[in-house]
């Protein structure tokens, strides 16, 4: 209906069937107080809680509410204020908090109406809407979510999630989502650098909370395939490469993987990389074959392979490891009977080996 009051009505009623207003922190030592003293202490309704919003939520979706919030959206401007705005953003994130429900959401056209939400409107809308658009990017294939060239424009609102005033799960979620796409094509990484995002995910790389240090490993082991942000591992006097060292000698098996990962494909493109990462800590013979011994086969393939890189870099480099005991490792992961699981393991560690033949290092046992 073009009636301006009636849009936001019903943008009201949404976000009082999904409770997704704001709902201040109750301090309990505050109420007692207030209790104490005779006052008025506002009890939370029963049927707001989680379990009934959630039984809303699912008979909003079955509806079609997503068909009727992306009608409103597009709506013209003159009726579509910047608070209808904001209450279809906080209603989009309440749909969104289910990760079954988003497929839904995506199939019924809520990532294309989002974007314009995360794009303009008041501040917490647009935040909202960001939110919302990282939950969906985060699980969804962008290309169905977001198809043709509407995917560039969900990269600016998840970069701005990224913000240290941001809450951490908009922190994370944010990050999952950037990482999704960064898989995508070089294209989304050449996005996401041009809108300075690399420092953020760096920023969070020396995060003490675990999820968001992995997210953003995660996120740089997509990003180092751009040459770009592979020549800011090549400027000098800056702890990058030491970063992804010592993060690949934590003992988190997921944070050791992306690390290794991002490790590999830097030491496989430049040289130069697998002589600085020699250099950048003293630690980094010791890490790399704790890599090559690693339990989880995801690990270890990735650790064999930027063993490789090393020994195809410089014959004093390789010198240098055939003198110490990954030799021994790499003989032992090489003389195993390669099963299904194992093949690519064992024959990245072979590989090492006839690299070490080439250079005349060892010789094959007649």
């Amino acid at each position: 209906t073009s009636d301006k009051t009636v849009l936001y009505s019903v943008a009201t009623t949404l976000v009082n069937c999904t409770n997704s207003y704001d709902v201040k922190e109750v301090i309990p030592e505050l109420v007692q107080l207030a209790k104490f003293s005779k006052q008025h202490v506002p009890e939370e309704h029963p049927k707001d809680k989680k379990d009934f919003i959630d039984i809303r939520v699912k008979r909003l979706l079955k509806a079609g509410v997503t068909s009727a919030l992306a009608c409103m959206v597009k709506a013209d401007s003159a009726i579509l204020t910047d608070q209808t705005k904001e209450l279809l953003a906080r209603v989009f994130l309440a749909l969104c908090d289910n990760p079954k429900d988003r497929g839904t959401i995506v199939a019924q056209g809520g990532g294309k109406a989002l974007i314009p939400l995360a794009l303009e409107g008041t501040d917490v809308g647009k935040v909202k809407a960001a939110h919302a658009l990282a939950k969906i990017a985060a699980v969804s294939n962008p290309d169905i979510a977001f198809p043709g060239e509407r995917v560039y424009e969900v990269v600016r609102p998840l970069v701005s999630l990224l913000d240290t005033q941001r809450d951490g799960l908009q922190n994370y979620e944010a990050l999952l989502g950037l990482t999704n796409l960064s898989g995508r094509s070089d294209k989304l990484r050449q996005k996401i650098f041009k809108e300075r995002a690399l420092p953020d995910i760096e920023n969070y790389m020396f995060e003490n909370h675990d999820q968001l240090r992995q997210a953003a490993t995660e996120c740089m082991c997509n990003m180092v395939v751009n040459k770009e942000v592979q020549e800011r591992f090549l400027a000098d006097g800056n702890d990058r490469l030491k970063l992804i060292v010592l993060l690949c000698g934590e003992d988190d098996d997921k944070l050791q993987n992306a690390a290794a990962g991002a490790l590999a494909m830097l030491t496989a493109t430049h040289k130069k990389l697998c002589l600085k990462m020699t250099q950048v800590t003293t630690q980094w013979l010791e890490i790399l074959q704790r890599l090559c011994l690693h339990d989880r086969l995801s690990v270890q393939h990735r650790g064999l392979v930027i063993a490789y890189n090393l020994l195809a870099a410089d014959a004093e480099l390789a010198k240098k490891l055939v003198e110490s005991e990954l030799l021994e490792i790499l003989t032992v992961v090489g003389k195993q009977e390669p099963d299904e699981k194992k093949a690519a393991v064992v024959q990245t560690a072979r590989e090492c080996l006839i690299k070490c033949m080439d250079y005349g290092f060892i010789k094959p046992v007649s």
